[in-house]
């Protein structure tokens, strides 16, 4: 037998074994073969008349890629056996990364959250920044998870970022050195003296109900009058741990249904009534950087009239993805259910409208040359060095001092720089609208209800 009849033999076997398992597993109809019959043709003049020769083992990879791509779904992937083979390193090793959590948006991995402390902190990235390359490569239409891999690395060695930020007429080059990332779950703290504020950084990991549970009963003991929950920039992650913490506020009532191909295999999950916060009223805070999981939250809460959402329309994914493995030859990530919330929509695509829209402050690229001007001024420096606790002082002067110096500004844009860069933490909160308003929302609670 020559060698092309041993090449074609090859790939008729080849291509009847992966041909079999799409098949088998779709329970696709049609004649197999003829359905193959293209692609067989196709590797064989590849195989025998491109100028250079290919390994077989590249085109099986580039068929397998090129069907996935073909669904048009940008969170299903081919994931080749070396990627495949480091994501299985990484999850038994340890490796470094920056403190970012992101999402893809408008083609671009773009920042979801930057956790405080990190060295994507220090470096001074920010929410909403578009990642345009990746050590000098274009990160355009790549996955979440190669841009993970990407940026992911032994701690103590360095990645250059690109960054597209609004406002900015020019990238921004950063360069960051990796280090072992250490993501809190939670956050909570008391603000305006007796309302409880917790933030849900993600979903990823499998301690996120316990720990939001544990919150809310150390809340619980301070007596607070009302709940806000901070679901902004948060990315999702476990779908099992959304559906968790859901039901800590929930008493009764669906929380989320799956539904997959096969209908047999639809889920649906519903709340019972051993929740920690069942009754505080309650504000959830969503943002268009908040996706997936949280999305069920806030989804399930809505449609359930538990409480208040406020902020901005969601992010919209109500997909649900599994890697399922080639063994040494890779894996495909793949979409296989939707879910959808209580009132029956999936939101893929669409989002989560809020109850109440407030939107979150950014800066006109006029107002943001102020701001940074402000931020450098003398005047600012010394005033805050004799006013540290400046809140009730008169800032006429400081405005005409300002003004000597080129700088024409409002007072509430002053106030932002004072708020951000005086030494009273607390005071940090003024600066953000969505939450301002979510206090003032509960404050009103019980003169609404005439208490």
């Amino acid at each position: 037998m020559n060698k092309k009849r041993i090449s074609l033999v090859l790939v008729i076997i080849t291509g009847l074994i992966i041909g079999g398992i799409f098949f088998t597993r779709s329970q696709a109809g049609g004649d197999l073969f003829s359905e193959m019959s293209p692609l067989l043709k196709v590797y064989q003049i590849i195989r025998t008349q491109y100028i250079e020769e290919i390994k077989p083992s590249k085109l099986i990879e580039g068929a397998i890629e090129g069907m996935v791509n073909s669904l048009e779904d940008p969170h299903s992937r081919w994931i080749d056996p070396a990627s495949y083979k480091e994501m299985e390193m990484q999850r038994e090793g340890e490796f470094g990364g920056l403190g970012i959590t992101i999402l893809n948006k408008e083609n671009f991995p773009t920042v979801v959250s930057v956790i405080k402390g990190t060295p994507a902190a220090k470096a001074g990235l920010e929410p909403r920044d578009k990642i345009i390359k990746i050590n000098g490569e274009s990160t355009e239409k790549i996955t979440l998870q190669e841009a993970a891999e990407k940026m992911r690395g032994k701690p103590g060695t360095h990645v250059s970022i690109t960054i597209g930020r609004e406002g900015e007429e020019n990238p921004l080059e950063f360069t960051i050195t990796r280090a072992i990332i250490e993501i809190p779950n939670v956050e909570e703290q008391i603000v305006d003296k007796d309302i409880g504020y917790l933030k849900i950084v993600g979903f990823t990991n499998k301690d996120t109900d316990k720990d939001v549970k544990k919150a809310l009963k150390d809340l619980a003991k301070k007596d607070i009058s009302g709940l806000i929950l901070d679901l902004r920039n948060n990315p999702g992650g476990l779908l099992e741990e959304a559906i968790k913490v859901s039901d800590e506020f929930l008493s009764s009532g669906e929380i989320v249904s799956v539904k997959e191909r096969d209908s047999s295999q639809d889920k649906t999950y519903f709340a019972h009534p051993e929740g920690e916060a069942k009754e505080i009223p309650l504000v959830i805070l969503i943002n268009e950087l908040s996706a997936s999981a949280s999305e069920i939250v806030a989804g399930a809460i809505k449609d359930q009239k538990r409480g208040v959402l406020l902020g901005e329309k969601s992010f919209g994914k109500g997909t649900v993805q599994s890697v399922i493995t080639l063994g040494k030859d890779g894996a495909v990530a793949l979409t296989i259910a939707k879910y959808y919330t209580p009132s029956g929509i999936c939101i893929e695509g669409k989002g989560i409208e809020p109850n109440m829209e407030v939107e979150l402050f950014i800066p006109t690229p006029e107002e943001k040359i102020i701001l940074d001007k402000m931020r450098k001024s003398k005047y600012v420096k010394d005033f805050l060095s004799k006013y540290p606790h400046w809140g009730k002082e008169d800032l006429t002067t400081l405005l005409d001092q300002l003004r000597e110096e080129g700088i024409e500004v409002r007072e509430d844009l002053l106030r932002r720089v004072l708020i951000e860069k005086d030494k009273d933490e607390e005071n940090d909160i003024l600066n953000d609208r969505q939450l301002m308003r979510a206090i003032d929302l509960l404050k009103c609670l019980p003169i609404l209800k005439g208490s």
